[in-house]
């Protein structure tokens, strides 16, 4: 079903130039004011986009707004993925918007929990664990001046998953992951150490889908969070990361040329 909105909607501005692949002057206003407002406009751009959700990614509330809003993840949908077969791959960024890489531990969801399950009965419902980059862009510049409301409502700012070697299911969330671009080291950090680490993550989203918020279905990839930081990135400029000492991935920036 093909969603009509209104001209004067911020989302028609957002999902026509996620379309096109233009950049915006800046994030249309008003903006969201609450996380209903804008889980709300994102569903919105999902919808107009018609477009299968490949998964969900996990981003962060910034920090002194946190205890405001009792919460400290936010989760945004994938339309995009694309497996490393060739180092480096493609993230593909808006040229004139917001771009940044992260380097991210990314599950597959095999089954959908009808509850929470408790932190230690996760990964029954997890299949393949691998290295990934997400590639966090946005058609509007300053969308991180506005956060949470315009990362949240602009799909999370994910323009795609790049899906890199399997992790090891005993030992993913302890590796030390390290984040270059352009030859210099921006980040290093564990995926346990954000927060309550990937699983907590997979259970944020889990409490998301049973909330109405977002749907998870089987075969979905869950990008569980930046792990070194979030590490803007320009066209041209190359990416790349390490997991422990035998796992490395790579990405090159490239224009985003639309979803059509």
């Amino acid at each position: 079903m093909t969603v009509q909105l209104r001209a004067d909607d911020g989302t028609a501005s957002l999902a026509n130039a996620r379309r096109r692949g233009t950049a915006l002057p800046a994030f249309p206003q008003p903006l969201p004011a609450s996380l209903d407002e804008a889980y709300a406009m994102q569903n919105r751009i999902l919808m107009s986009l018609e477009m299968p959700v490949l998964g969900w990614k996990v981003g962060r509330i910034p920090a002194p707004m946190v205890a405001t809003l009792g919460a400290e993840r936010l989760a945004g949908p994938v339309l995009r993925c694309t497996t490393l077969t060739v180092s480096p791959g493609e993230a593909r960024v808006f040229r004139g918007g917001a771009g940044a890489i992260e380097a991210e531990v990314i599950l597959r969801l095999d089954a959908v929990p009808g509850h929470i399950p408790p932190a230690d009965r996760v990964l029954d419902y997890i299949g393949e664990i691998r290295a990934g980059f997400e590639v966090a862009s946005s058609p509007a510049p300053d969308v991180h001046d506005h956060a949470p409301w315009s990362i949240i409502a602009d799909l999370g700012i994910n323009n795609g998953l790049l899906l890199g070697p399997l992790l090891d299911r005993g030992i993913f969330d302890q590796l030390d992951v390290e984040t270059m671009v352009a030859g210099t080291v921006v980040g290093r950090g564990r995926a346990r150490d954000v927060l309550d680490g990937p699983l907590g993550s997979v259970r944020f989203l889990i409490e998301q889908h049973l909330k109405g918020r977002i749907a998870l279905e089987p075969g979905q990839w869950l990008s569980a969070g930046a792990i070194t930081g979030v590490h803007p990135i320009r066209v041209g400029e190359t990416a790349h990361a390490t997991f422990g000492s035998a796992i490395a991935i790579g990405c090159t920036a490239i224009a985003e040329t639309g979803l059509e």
